[in-house]
């Protein structure tokens, strides 16, 4: 990619999907890992991250809840990861009953991140973290805890979340996620008497936005100031996680302290980075 002032600048990704990519070739290359990983015993992640208007809660959630919806209970061609990785969690865990006598229960806290605080989506009550032990997933306090039986249960969940979630009409989105989601799915699997327990993090992160093009004013403003400051915290994350430094600075903003364990190396994450193509936002 060609950037003005600095030259060429190379970015390898592991799969590059145009607009004619469909949501279940997005999730099959992309998310299916993340959902066979949790099954497995290991803690999991996904994040939808990009400049906002470019299709993260789309990827995500798909295109019903998206456009304000009821997610429906239902895979369609419409669905994003989130309903496709329910649905899959469920059939891996009916197959492993039936095959090899492997009890599961999966459960689901769905959580929002506005202005650096943290809401749970279903009662829209504050939620609090609190930290077990080192290296172990925090603890959301004061969210509730669903227990999640059938595909129906998830999409009530959802349902639910769209009614409290914070979304305004900006320049470049009419419906711009104001707040980071945060959907976590603990999966308990249990076998002759022994557990093991694994989080699959699915977030949609609120969109980065450059104020002269969104023209965000007022409160909105104030929003736009707050979910870029929470981004930047997490690239500072991310940077000292890959340079490896012996400090990473998750305290920096609750969003980060959130995902700790999903960036702290014991998890399987993944990154799916949304975008414009036109060349006016190639900055």
């Amino acid at each position: 990619m060609f950037q003005p002032g600095v030259g060429v600048r190379p970015f390898v990704f592991t799969r590059v999907f145009d607009e004619a990519a469909s949501q279940q070739e997005v999730y099959d290359n992309v998310c299916r890992d993340s959902v066979c990983a949790a099954m497995n015993g290991f803690n999991a992640c996904l994040f939808c991250y990009g400049q906002t208007g470019s299709g993260k809660t789309h990827t995500m959630f798909g295109q019903s809840v998206a456009m304000g919806g009821n997610a429906g209970a239902v895979v369609s061609p419409t669905s994003g990861c989130v309903v496709r990785a329910v649905a899959d969690l469920f059939e891996a865990a009916g197959a492993l009953e039936a095959n090899c006598g492997v009890s599961t229960s999966l459960t689901a806290q769905y959580v929002q991140v506005y202005q650096d605080q943290l809401t749970c989506l279903r009662t829209g009550t504050p939620v609090v973290l609190r930290e077990a032990s080192p290296g172990a997933p925090v603890l959301l306090q004061g969210a509730a805890e669903v227990e999640l039986h059938t595909l129906m249960d998830a999409a009530d969940l959802l349902a639910q979340g769209e009614e409290r979630k914070r979304y305004a009409s900006t320049a470049m989105n009419h419906r711009s996620s104001r707040a980071h989601t945060v959907l976590v799915l603990r999966v308990v699997q249990t076998r002759c008497g022994l557990e093991t327990t694994s989080q699959l993090h699915l977030v949609d992160l609120a969109g980065s936005e450059r104020v002269k093009k969104s023209r965000a004013a007022g409160g909105r403003f104030v929003e736009a100031v707050g979910i870029n400051s929470s981004l930047m915290a997490l690239g500072r994350c991310i940077a000292a996680r890959v340079e490896a430094k012996s400090h990473v600075p998750y305290y920096e903003s609750r969003l980060t302290l959130l995902l700790r364990s999903a960036l702290g190396g014991d998890s399987r994450t993944s990154v799916v980075v949304c975008c414009h193509k036109e060349d006016a936002h190639g900055d």
